[in-house]
């Protein structure tokens, strides 16, 4: 029977044991449980939207790119390096200098850098600071007033060509204009934002926002450089692996929580966030990803996130591409189907109906309410009719 939410509930046991020993910094996470963002944090080393390092430990991307210009060339086409980008280089309000929306007694406006909302009787407005999202899907506007950042009501959907009320928002009737602009962000909620979303608005544990670089570049993944190229320049190329962090390096668990520090862990969902909160949890992939009964205990290497997305390069959007991936473990052999692993550790029966487009039965895509898009589930399983929504 499939691993359901109920049966990994012993395991907060372990896992609030696991917060208290990182906090403390006195032990490492324990190994195949998953952990929250939170409590990776607070352990050593390197962490994506931990900023305790200081702004003189980043050396920027062009010093990667003295070593690595081909990575950090294709990684210039990935949405990952296009999260985020000020208002005046954004190229979609460029392209839609004069969008509006209209919602009851209120009419709302995004002309190219700023943001509005009239009663017909009066208006509020502020500057548009940043723009989150590269566009492909969405993109959400951030605005900004004397240090307080908003959170839109209106974001861009491609889907619609058009502005709609922002995922997550109420679709309530505002009660005032200053409710109709968006939702204050609180100072922790900004920060995590921008740290999702930019490199190094997060510095010496402090919030810098206005000296952020847009989009997820070099050192927001892999940490801080400058103790690595000081190691490469100086030739000791035996200390390499330990001034950089490499997520390939590490273990199935540990590396599906790295990427899930911006896309929610396992533990930030069934910990941290309300329970039963419906088809939204299928935008969660880490999270989906270990409901997965092939995952197991420990996880497996071969179906961790860069185990099928290179995280340098554009997103393969194409299913058929990754039976590669799936035929791996589950392979026909000698022209014949069987149940017999193709690897001696692992069971893995070959699929009964065919071996193309594997993902497109099981990863099927749910469009999530309000988001105007459709995405991958990530628990990998075989689909069911009968099958409810995910939960």
């Amino acid at each position: 029977m499939r691993r359901t939410l109920k049966a990994r509930v012993p395991l907060f046991t372990l896992a609030l044991a696991a917060s208290a020993l990182c906090i403390a910094q006195t032990a490492a996470p324990i190994p195949g449980l998953s952990l929250t963002t939170l409590d990776r944090m607070q352990g050593p080393g390197w962490w994506p939207t931990k900023g305790i390092p200081p702004a003189n430990t980043y050396v920027g991307e062009a010093a990667c790119a003295k070593c690595h210009i081909n990575v950090v060339a294709t990684q210039h086409s990935t949405p990952m390096y296009h999260a985020a980008a000020r208002a005046e280089s954004t190229p979609l309000l460029a392209q839609y200098p004069d969008m509006t929306f209209h919602e009851g007694p209120y009419t709302y406006a995004i002309r190219h850098n700023n943001s509005s909302v009239s009663n017909g009787v009066a208006t509020a407005a502020q500057p548009i600071a940043w723009a989150f999202g590269n566009g492909e899907y969405g993109q959400t506007y951030i605005l900004e007033s004397s240090g307080q950042y908003t959170e839109s009501r209106l974001s861009y959907y491609a889907s619609l060509h058009a502005l709609d009320i922002t995922t997550g928002h109420s679709t309530e009737l505002p009660s005032t204009l200053e409710k109709a602009l968006g939702d204050p962000l609180k100072p922790d909620t900004a920060q995590h934002c921008f740290s999702c979303h930019t490199t190094e608005a997060v510095v010496s544990d402090s919030f810098q926002p206005e000296k952020a670089i847009p989009g997820v570049t070099c050192e927001a993944c892999h940490g801080p450089g400058a103790k690595h190229v000081a190691a490469m320049t100086a030739g000791q190329d035996d200390m390499s692996a330990a001034t950089i962090t490499n997520p390939a390096s590490m273990s199935p668990t540990d590396s599906v929580d790295f990427c899930g520090a911006c896309h929610r862990t396992w533990s930030d969902v069934t910990m941290l966030m309300p329970a039963n909160i419906g088809i939204v949890v299928v935008r969660f992939q880490p999270y989906r990803l270990e409901m997965s009964r092939c995952w197991g205990t420990a996880g497996d290497p071969r179906i961790t996130c860069i185990a099928c997305h290179n995280p340098h390069q554009p997103l393969v959007q194409s299913t058929a591409a990754y039976d590669i991936k799936c035929l791996a473990c589950h392979r026909a052999l000698n022209g014949r189907r069987t149940n017999e692993p193709t690897q001696p550790h692992v069971t893995a029966p070959a699929c009964k109906v065919g071996e193309h487009d594997c993902a497109s039965c099981h990863m099927p895509r749910y469009e999530i309410p309000q988001t105007h898009a459709s995405f991958t589930d990530h628990d990998i399983r075989i689909v069911r009719a009968r099958d409810t929504l995910p939960q």
